[in-house]
Parts: C-alpha cells; structure tokens; sequence
C-alpha cells in the first residue's frame, strides 16, 4: 500500500512539474509590455514607392529596438525611396515624434538599421534569440496593422525555411496574423526574443491590398542578425554566387523537363537523378555548360538549390568550389570561381514589383 502511494504521490508531482514548466513557457503581461515598448511605430513618405498604396505616399510601418546605441531594426521596403521618415515610441510619458536616420540597408534581405540621433529616456530593446526555430514554436508579433498601433497577435511557426524572394535568404512562415503595417516589426518567442523580421504575407488574392489568410514570412532570426550585424556598421552585405540560375531536378519532374523544347533540341539526356539543372544563360561560368545538373559541391552531395546555397553562403566571393557536374550520361568535375552576386533594390522594389534575377559581376 506505502509503495502504490508513493507511486501515485511520484506521478502527481510529475504532472505539477509539467504543469509549471507550461505556465512558465506561456506568454505573460510583462513580457508583452516589454516587447511593445521596444517596438517603434514608423511613419515614411515617398512619392515614389509602389509598395504604397495610399495618394499622398505616406506609408506605416514597424520596427524594434536592438541596442542601447538606439539602433532599430525594420525593413528595407519600409525606407526605400523615403523622403521623410519619422517615429515614435510606446511610452505615455513621451509623446516625440523623432528623426530618423538611414545607418544600413540590404535589399535583398528585405532589412534596414535605422537611428535616432538622441533621447533622454534610456531605449528598451530586444536581444535575438539564440535558439533555432523550429515547426509549432509558439509565437507572437507586435506591430501596426492598418494604423492599429501596437497590436498583438499570436500563433505558431509553421514552417522554420521557407525561400521567396532568393535562396540566400531563409524565411519563417507562421499563422501569426500579419498585415500592412507590420512589415518590420518583430516575431519573438514566449520568452520576449526575437525569432524574425516581420517581412511579408502570401495571399492570391487579385485585390491591391493584401490581407492575413493565415501565411505570414518573416527573415529568420540567425539570418537578420547576420545582417544586421553588418549592415549597422554601414558596411555593405556581400554575396558569392557561381553565377547560374537553376531548377531543381528529381525523378518526379524529369520528364517535364526532357520534355521541354530547348532540352529535346539539344538532344542531351536528362538523368533520373536529384541535383541542380542549369538553365540557358550567355554568360555561363568557364567550364559549364547548359543542361548540366550540379549533384555534388566541394565533396558534398547536392540534392536541391538550397543546399546548393547554403554552402555557397559559407563562402566568399573570389573562393574556388569544385563542382561534381552530370553531362551527356558522365560525371565531370569542374572548378568554378566565385562571383560577387549583384542587387539592383530598383529591380526588386519599383515598377510592378516583379523580381528579375541579379546579375553577376
């Protein structure tokens, strides 16, 4: 009887252990004030930014508070082409509208750092979080949806990789509810640390404004403090690419391919395989050629574009990488020099918005 009760006495103190491991990973009002407090709410005028809707090109957004130096984290779409920029902060007790100033931006991440010149109130700010990401984290934002200032929203990250816009940048997507007006502001984790940039929503819809359907994307936090890192000290983000554009290759879309006029024009043989093709291109690296599938880098198998990247990402431009490379039914090892990957922020902010696909130099 004694030793069925310690038992059962085992088992409840179990479950109250649980139980407080969960209170204690929950979200709570201190947290949240905090976050608030070291989220800024930017106002940006620009008479020349398709990104903004509004007539009189006055546009809303996000961003947060990184460091006690006032630097402030929020994206590049928010400064770009800005002929005013201004912001203010979550504190009854100072009601200042501040001057901004533009200290970095990297637009193809979609990150800017920002700066106010002084304040006499010591700023709050966020640290990152030193943890990766990963599917179902519990999550929450705070930002300015439609002017809502300083709105709250929760939910989990679905999805801890997602690429978009380029394979050098790796995105969270999360249900959290984010709209026009959030972009720069942060997704942070239970404990107040920020798990990403707040970037971007995907929605098909054809109306002009686009509204939460559940498909949030923000920059990942290992990869927005990478950034941010350089780009606050004024410096520019530099990138090696091989210089190729291609399509991942597998054994369920192979014949889509050999299928295509170009391939059957050329009458290679598209191998059933997993890899990288190589799409036409004039200015191909020395050593490759069209149609060729990549399969294996420095020693590393290859399997899709991004793996393909993150190793490329290690590297840096000028650096040589040996290619394992499938032509005509045989395996080829060529070596192929780094380039510097070029961003045009006109390319990919202006017009009808349509990214075209950076240029090697």
């Amino acid at each position: 009887m004694v030793e069925t009760m310690k038992k059962y006495l085992a088992l409840i103190m179990c479950f109250i252990v649980a139980s407080c491991s969960i209170v204690y990973a929950g979200l709570n009002k201190e947290t949240v004030e905090r976050v608030k407090q070291a989220t800024v709410f930017i106002v940006m005028k620009s008479y020349n930014n398709s990104s903004i809707n509004n007539p009189d090109g006055t546009g809303l957004c996000s961003g947060f508070v990184i460091n006690e130096q006032r630097h402030i984290v929020t994206n590049y779409h928010c400064i770009h082409n800005a002929e005013e920029l201004k912001l203010a902060f979550y504190d009854k007790d100072d009601w200042n509208v501040y001057e901004v100033v533009v200290i970095g931006k990297d637009p193809l991440s979609d990150l800017a750092v920002i700066h106010i010149p002084e304040r006499k109130k010591p700023l709050p700010y966020l640290e990152w979080s030193k943890e990766e990401p990963w599917d179902g984290m519990d999550v929450f934002a705070v930002g300015h949806p439609f002017g809502m200032i300083w709105s709250v929203t929760k939910g989990i990250i679905s999805n801890q990789k997602r690429y978009i816009r380029s394979p050098y940048i790796r995105l969270l997507q999360s249900d959290v509810a984010i709209n026009s007006g959030n972009s720069g502001g942060p997704l942070v984790n239970t404990a107040g640390k920020v798990v990403g940039v707040n970037a971007m929503i995907i929605n098909p819809s054809p109306t002009p404004v686009k509204t939460n359907i559940g498909m949030a994307l923000s920059v990942r936090n290992d990869d927005a403090k990478e950034i941010v890192d350089i780009i606050k000290e004024g410096k520019e983000v530099v990138r090696p690419m091989i210089g190729v554009q291609t399509a991942d290759l597998t054994p369920l879309n192979r014949d889509t391919i050999a299928n295509m006029p170009e391939v059957k024009e050329a009458g290679i043989t598209v191998p059933n395989t997993f890899g990288c093709f190589v799409a036409p291109n004039p200015n191909l690296p020395e050593g490759l050629e069209q149609f060729d599938v990549i399969v294996g880098l420095d020693g590393k198998a290859i399997n899709r574009q991004d793996e393909l990247t993150d190793i490329i990402r290690s590297k840096k431009v000028g650096d040589v990488v040996n290619l394992l490379i499938i032509r005509d039914k045989l395996f080829k090892n060529i070596n192929v020099t780094l380039k510097k990957l070029e961003v045009n922020a006109k390319d990919l902010y202006d017009g009808s918005g349509k990214i075209n696909p950076p240029k090697s130099k």
